[in-house]
């Protein structure tokens, strides 16, 4: 009896427990999404109909037109961009930057070969970057004062023929073609600087004739070899000095490093009382126990002059000397000759 039992209740438990699986399986098979599958082994056309890949769709085209065509299909503008932007770097990708032009209008007819310029002009790779980035930290801007005649005066028969004026030229260096520069002189319109205004020493020369006051430059250096859209690289400032017409004068000859006595100076000063604020240099300059030039120069003909005054009242005594030292050098020459 108890046996029978325990096979009952062995019978039941089991039946209960396939019930169960079964009904687990079926729930299962209801919350599992299989769509996820619906597409496997389907063409990539068929798989990307509702929301499609244009860039990879229209590279299957052998025909650059047909390739063209179909990123124009692309519903909104960013995916048109990118999908011929995927064709035109065929115009970047082992192009020289020279090339590039005549690659985009070679590979692509009308409208497109400018598109496709304007795209590779725009692209900017690191390497690019660095690469311009050290053309453009090469170049080097200076100023050079220039002597020279007043325009129209350099007749020799002249009256102001001798007159000379004083003007600056501004020397920019290592300007090669992958670059640009913008030029803005304060208060002046700017303008473009290339390669091709090079002379003949690989030298761009802007001259400022009229260097009568003190002038500010800020120098944009642009990429300009048809890569990075014109993107700036870098940036320099110079300050020009003015022409100081109190240099040449009386005052000034003796200390000729004095700000107001400088050729070109960096400073805006009133003329009016320049003689006594010169004196009053001169003045500090010998109290500090610094001689000026002209000094120096009294002191050196004084020394000199003395000299030379000593020498002429005992010229006997130093032709004599001469004689003798002369005559003693003879003798040990011929002594040492019959040894």
């Amino acid at each position: 009896m108890k046996n029978k039992f325990l096979n009952l209740l062995f019978l039941f438990c089991s039946l209960f427990l396939i019930t169960t699986v079964v009904r687990a399986d079926e729930e299962a098979d209801d919350r599992f999404d299989f769509s996820a599958f619906e597409n496997f082994g389907k063409d990539v056309d068929e798989e990307s109909a509702d929301d499609p890949n244009y860039t990879s769709i229209c590279s299957k085209y052998t025909n650059q037109d047909e390739k063209i065509n179909c990123c124009n299909q692309a519903p909104s503008s960013d995916e048109r961009k990118t999908c011929k932007g995927s064709l035109y770097k065929a115009c970047i990708d082992g192009v020289k930057i020279e090339d590039r032009e005549t690659c985009c209008y070679q590979k692509f007819a009308g409208d497109e070969g400018q598109s496709c310029f304007s795209y590779v002009s725009k692209y900017c790779d690191v390497n690019d970057l660095v690469r311009l980035n050290k053309v453009a930290a090469a170049v080097k801007i200076e100023y050079e004062p220039v002597e020279m005649k007043a325009p129209g005066y350099d007749n020799l028969d002249s009256e102001y023929n001798d007159v000379l004026i004083y003007a600056l030229d501004i020397k920019i260096y290592n300007v090669t073609p992958d670059i640009s520069i913008l030029v803005e002189p304060q208060g002046m319109e700017s303008y473009d600087l290339n390669s091709s205004m090079n002379n003949e020493n690989g030298v761009i020369v802007l001259r400022d004739d009229q260097a009568t006051s003190i002038k500010k430059y800020t120098f944009t250096i642009y990429s300009g070899d048809g890569t990075c859209e014109n993107k700036e690289l870098r940036k320099i400032t110079l300050s020009t000095p003015k022409y100081n017409p109190l240099s040449d004068r009386a005052a000034c000859a003796d200390v000729p490093s004095f700000y107001k006595c400088q050729l070109f100076t960096s400073y805006d000063f009133e003329t009016g009382n320049y003689v006594k604020d010169i004196d009053d240099y001169k003045a500090k300059l010998l109290k500090q126990g610094v001689k000026t030039s002209e000094t120096n120069k009294e002191v050196n003909n004084g020394v000199v002059s003395k000299a030379i005054k000593k020498v002429s009242d005992n010229k006997w005594v130093v032709l004599a000397l001469i004689l003798v030292i002369g005559c003693a050098i003879t003798i040990i020459i011929m002594k040492r000759r019959n040894d």
